[in-house]
């Protein structure tokens, strides 16, 4: 059976391009192939340990994307054959394509350390059955240890502090959540976590994990102290799921993502890949990336999904620009381009500038305190980087300041920029924090 487009993987990017294809090409059969029926949405893991009262909780419906015309087909893709554009399924079924997308996501990295393999050790994976399979263990155990103090990790601590007594978090750099964040912007984030009863260990590493009779017991440091565990959860990141696509002769980057121009275009003809599955690159330095966020994902699945036919919208813009966002506890922070950590690795020169106030006005009403930082580039002025710790607020913001740095915006862009606001949804009119944090800098560049 032969379809305009195949999409191997439905989750955010695989499903983003397929019904973008399918909206924009109405006349064209769209089918998707994944693994379950049921299918889960990846941000949303952390939530089903604490939060939400069953992991059935956030699984992401289908429903609307059907009723648009895409099909989806329940079954594994073993083999890829780019030269005849076939596929064979685990059923022995084969499908024809004229274009086909590569969607298949990632899988956890598991630390080569002794103990990995011991009963009571996780990784996060995002299917459902893995899900519910791990809940259970990790709400009713008594210590957990995550290993790694990214997105996944924190997210993980914070959820798992409503129902467990004793988390402790470990992570190798000197802070938490060190590719999004300055360290001098985490006390508000430290804080937060050990008002729930979570420890965090930073600039440590872990020697092995330790167990009795295969049961895990605890994990031993570099300083040969072992943190007591009867769960250990590796949340180090995640590798790209290539195998399909090395197996098809595909090229692969460094990092192991399928490599795509900035079109999603694999090195065979007709081919995608986007999502986790695709090597990213950065949007300043152009340098192949480890970057996996399901926002980017989908946002690059648009552009594939509108432009798999013939290349109707141009892109402007030729890379990746990590954009971040979360809270734990009441403590929400949003993180988009560079740090200053790797602002200055680059070779960049930059100015910063920071405001310190509220999310609302007047102050007497509820809200939460805010502090944004921007990097701007001191010759042109351009944003480079934004990262902000404060409330509900903070979401929307630093989805508008992504967008400033994915159109070149200037500090003088951004000083003046016009703005509404609201005495419960954002700071005063005078003191809005992208504006005074833009001014700031602008002054400095002055001096």
């Amino acid at each position: 059976m032969k379809y305009d487009v195949i999409v191997i993987g439905g989750n955010p990017a695989g499903g983003a391009a397929a019904e973008v294809a399918k909206q924009l090409h109405s006349d064209k059969s769209v089918l998707v192939i994944r693994k379950e029926p049921e299918s889960l949405i990846p941000c949303g893991i952390p939530y089903v340990f604490g939060t939400l009262s069953a992991v059935e909780d956030d699984i992401k419906p289908i429903d609307g994307v059907m009723k648009k015309g895409v099909e989806f087909l329940f079954d594994e893709v073993t083999s890829i054959d780019a030269e005849n554009k076939t596929i064979s399924l685990q059923n022995n079924d084969q499908f024809s394509y004229d274009k086909l997308v590569i969607a298949t996501g990632s899988t956890p990295f598991i630390p080569p350390i002794e103990g990995n393999n011991l009963d009571g050790v996780f990784t996060i994976s995002k299917e459902l059955a893995h899900v519910k399979s791990i809940r259970e263990p990790l709400r009713n155990a008594k210590n957990i240890v995550i290993v790694g103090a990214g997105f996944i990790g924190m997210e993980m601590g914070d959820e798992l502090a409503k129902v467990v007594d004793n988390i402790t978090i470990i992570e190798s750099m000197e802070s938490i959540l060190p590719l999004a964040f300055d360290k001098d912007m985490m006390s508000p984030v430290d804080e937060e976590l050990q008002k729930n009863d979570v420890t965090i260990r930073t600039s440590t590493m872990v020697k092995r994990i330790i167990g009795k009779a295969d049961k895990v017991t605890g994990v031993e440091l570099n300083s040969d102290e072992v943190v007591p565990a009867d769960a250990v959860i590796l949340a180090i990141g995640y590798t790209p799921n290539n195998v399909l696509a090395k197996e098809a002769g595909l090229d692969i980057g460094v990092f192991g993502g399928i490599v795509t121009d900035e079109y999603l275009r694999t090195s065979a003809k007709d081919i995608f890949a986007v999502g986790d599955c695709a090597e990213h690159r950065d949007f300043f330095t152009r340098k192949q990336s480890r970057l996996m966020l399901a926002s980017t994902g989908a946002s690059e699945a648009r552009i594939a999904g509108m432009n798999i036919f013939d290349l109707k919208v141009v892109r402007q813009n030729k890379g990746s620009i990590a954009i971040f966002s979360t809270s734990l506890g009441q403590t929400s922070m949003g993180a988009a381009g560079l740090t200053e950590n790797q602002a200055t690795s680059e070779g960049f020169q930059f100015v910063v500038g920071q405001c310190r106030g509220l999310d609302h006005h007047p102050g007497k009403l509820p809200g939460a305190k805010v502090h944004m930082k921007l990097l701007f580039s001191t010759g042109s002025g351009v944003l480079l980087g934004a990262q902000i710790i404060g409330g509900k607020t903070t979401g929307e913001m630093i989805n508008i300041l992504g967008l400033a740095i994915q159109k070149s915006m200037t500090a003088a862009e951004l000083a003046t920029m016009q703005y509404g606001t609201q005495p419960l949804l954002t700071a005063g009119p005078g003191l809005y924090p992208i504006v005074v944090s833009a001014t700031d800098a602008l002054e400095k560049m002055q001096r």
